[in-house]
């Protein structure tokens, strides 16, 4: 299903102009063919039982599930630069177009497309993202939203402008445990709450730059994109993770991921976002060290401290995300069982710890003393369901952009402050820190042919 309207080049430009975006858009492309630029701008709504016509970029481990979340659509496009892997894929969809680079994909298919999932390693979220924003196409992408934070700001305000219907990739936030939560949070049930823990027990794994030719049988030059800096072969440390280089484990470098904290803040800290109605903290400091052989260096022990500002007649509060422990201590010393990585709400009456799929109230004659309050937050329809509903009803789901990405933000300044070796003050209006050192990792550096449009 694809619109009936279409732009000629100059009026897309026109369009374009207004968000700042389209000589990136251009750029991005490695020079969009003047088809490109028929690009339809009107996003309207879809009956019922229309079907949409998808493109998922990225279709292997993570992008194969995101992928099953969205087969009840038409699957119009598919693309990954390893195509060995993606085989049996293809033959799945032997309808969709195949590509290995997705600016090929959006030139080629961009008036037959209504909405994008993406589902690639950090570094390439933006840009696919940012192209079909600019196209007025509706995108799901992973969680984290962008590697930089800059990246996720640009997205959000693309969003907006071209009134796009957006998911971030958080499917704990559709699950029945995490809404339970946040019911109980808002009831004022616990009290009022100013502080919170966030903990993972979850750490990195180590590896060794080697010599010699690259393992991979893939495009290198199109899995960097647009990143800056060369490839490099790795031995990865022993490990449950059974991928070979540079598959899942990018993740552990910083030229490529974020390191834990970029890998599962967002599903952590989503939880104290919503519940509490976050905003931009205005203060984050950042500890932590490399404990494990290898030579990258993210740390597998970490604790970040973020101060959020009052929102309204609740106070400010205080949240500590820890990781590479089993508890709110990086000395291990506390702990609680059944949860070795989980969310604690700290109220004046009582406290309430909750992971994934369950929840605990303290101390326990408080719990016994109380009466949960009635449900509230409908169930959802599953989260990608959500996002394809939301396009059809011309609505957004919960985790839009313009409420993703902030989460996105804050999760990734933890690593700003980290990198930085000092405690920043953010100013989110202005998008800086007022550290010229600090502001240095908000965002990257493109190689040319892969900038992002500007929004």
């Amino acid at each position: 299903m694809s619109q009936s309207r279409g732009y000629t080049r100059r009026e897309f430009i026109g369009q374009l102009a207004a968000t700042g975006v389209g000589a990136g858009v251009v750029a991005a492309t490695g020079g969009l063919t003047a088809g490109t630029f028929a690009a339809p701008m009107v996003v309207r709504s879809r009956a019922p039982g229309e079907k949409l016509n998808v493109a998922v970029i990225g279709v292997n481990n993570r992008g194969a599930a995101n992928l099953a979340g969205v087969a009840s659509e038409n699957i119009v496009a598919l693309c990954d630069v390893d195509e060995q892997w993606s085989a049996k894929t293809r033959e799945a969809y032997p309808k969709a177009g195949f590509f290995t680079d997705y600016r090929r994909l959006f030139d080629a298919m961009h008036q037959k497309i209504d909405a994008v999932v993406i589902s690639t390693p950090d570094h390439h979220h933006a840009l696919p993202a940012a192209i079909a924003l600019s196209l007025r196409k509706h995108v799901y992408c992973e969680k984290p939203l962008t590697q930089t934070v800059q990246e996720a700001r640009l997205l959000r305000r693309l969003a907006a402008a071209n009134k796009c219907v957006t998911q971030m990739g958080t499917q704990i936030h559709a699950g029945e445990n995490y809404r339970r939560v946040v019911e109980i949070i808002r009831s004022g049930l616990l009290g009022p709450i100013q502080r919170v823990h966030v903990w993972n027990s979850s750490k990195p794994v180590g590896g060794r730059k080697v010599a010699g030719p690259p393992t991979a049988k893939f495009n290198l030059d199109l899995w960097l994109g647009p990143n800056e800096h060369a490839f490099f072969e790795v031995v990865m440390n022993p490990s449950g993770w059974k991928f070979p280089w540079p598959h899942f484990h990018w993740r552990w470098w910083w030229e490529f991921g974020g390191g834990t904290l970029a890998d599962l803040g967002c599903h952590y800290l989503d939880l104290p976002f919503w519940a509490l109605d976050l905003t931009a903290p205005e203060r984050v400091s950042a500890w932590g060290k490399k404990t494990y052989e290898g030579d990258n260096t993210v740390p597998d022990l970490m604790k970040v401290d973020y101060h959020f500002p009052a929102r309204g007649d609740r106070g400010p509060v205080h949240l500590t995300w820890y990781h590479g422990v089993a508890g709110p201590d990086l000395d291990g010393k506390e702990t609680y069982p059944g949860f070795p990585a989980a969310v604690m709400f700290v109220g004046t009456k009582g406290q309430l710890i909750a992971d994934y799929g369950k929840f605990r109230i303290l101390p326990e004659e408080f719990a016994q003393s109380v009466q949960l309050p009635p449900k509230t937050i409908p169930p959802s329809v599953g989260h990608h369901r959500e996002w394809l509903e939301a396009i059809r009803n011309n609505t957004q789901p919960l985790c839009h952009f313009d409420y993703a990405a902030v989460l996105t933000e804050a999760v990734l300044l933890g690593n700003v402050a980290y990198r930085a070796g000092r405690e920043i003050r953010w100013d989110a209006a202005r998008g800086t820190t007022g550290d010229t050192q600090a502001d240095a990792y908000l965002g990257r550096t493109y190689r040319k042919g892969w900038e992002p449009p500007r929004g």
